[in-house]
């Protein structure tokens, strides 16, 4: 009996050593997917002298077609939004923006990026020292309802490449949305007002959205105060 013991031992402790083996195989390559950066991931250069003068150019003309004063018959307007003019503001702009409204926004973002195409739109960010930050990234498909109301549709986040369940990481996008009940909204899957308001009183609203390539084209109304 003792042989036949010693075999079964053996056999015991060879099925929990390749067990252990595979776990560490898997935990591996978790690790692996989650360190990496998506293949979309391409943030722009922020001491590039061309991406500096876009990224201006970028803010300047978003918020000239937001706030320019339009007669009736031509309160709806078109704004394309490219993904490569938008890392250029997000990488030389956004900084900017956010030490002007005292927020340490370099101290604790390394990177920040776009992706737009195949009626989705991807934003990252590496969160942590530069050059060993952790990526994250959020991925959606935006649409208009037949209330003219927006919903992200599709919602997907991601660790690198590491795709989270949406229980687990929906508390992080919660805390991240903060106070602004839009976003909270959004996240949760319900419709939101598509609906800016200016600071002179008037309001842009959202007609529609469609996607042509790398470009976001967004159908706007500029309406009188009310």
């Amino acid at each position: 009996m003792k042989p036949a013991r010693s075999r079964t031992r053996r056999a015991l402790w060879w099925s929990l050593g390749a067990a252990a083996v595979l776990l560490l195989l898997i935990a591996a390559v978790a690790w692996r997917m989650v360190r990496s950066r998506p293949a979309w991931w391409n943030p722009a250069e922020a001491q590039s002298t061309g991406n500096i003068v876009r990224g201006e150019y970028f803010e300047n003309q978003v918020v000239t077609a937001f706030h320019k004063v339009r007669p009736p018959e031509a309160a709806r307007w078109t704004l394309e939004l490219d993904d490569q003019w938008i890392n250029a503001w997000l990488a030389t702009r956004l900084p900017l923006w956010a030490a002007n409204r005292g927020l340490s926004w370099s101290a604790t973002v390394d990177e920040a990026n776009v992706d737009i195409g195949d009626g989705r739109i991807r934003f990252g960010l590496s969160y942590g020292p530069a050059g060993a930050g952790q990526p994250y990234s959020i991925e959606f498909r935006p649409r208009l309802d037949e209330n003219g109301r927006l919903r992200i549709e599709d919602l997907r986040l991601r660790a690198g490449r590491l795709r989270l369940p949406l229980g687990f990481a929906g508390e992080a996008l919660f805390s991240a949305a903060g106070s602004l009940p839009e976003a909270r909204a959004a996240i949760a899957g319900q419709p939101i007002d598509p609906v800016l308001r200016l600071s002179d009183g008037r309001r842009v609203v959202l007609r529609d959205l469609t996607f042509e390539g790398e470009r976001l084209i967004l159908t706007l109304e500029t309406l009188a105060e009310r």
